[in-house]
């Protein structure tokens, strides 16, 4: 069950330009990327190898995606 009274928050590894994205932003999420190459991403872009991450990262997130 998702807690309604905490932001909703979508990882969207290997987030290129951002498909995933454009979608839980309309949808109120908060949205993080990761990718090794600067996009113009519509979210929060961090520039990080997804090799280099740690599941203990996204213990908060609500849903986490990847599409390389």
């Amino acid at each position: 069950m998702i807690d309604t009274d905490k932001k909703l928050l979508c990882i969207d590894l290997y987030c290129g330009l951002g498909g995933w994205a454009f979608g839980f932003l309309a949808e109120s999420y908060d949205v993080i990327g990761f990718d090794i190459v600067i996009y113009p991403y519509p979210g929060h872009l961090v520039l990080q190898d997804v090799i280099s991450l740690h599941g203990r990262q996204f213990m908060d997130a609500t849903v986490i995606v990847a599409s390389p």
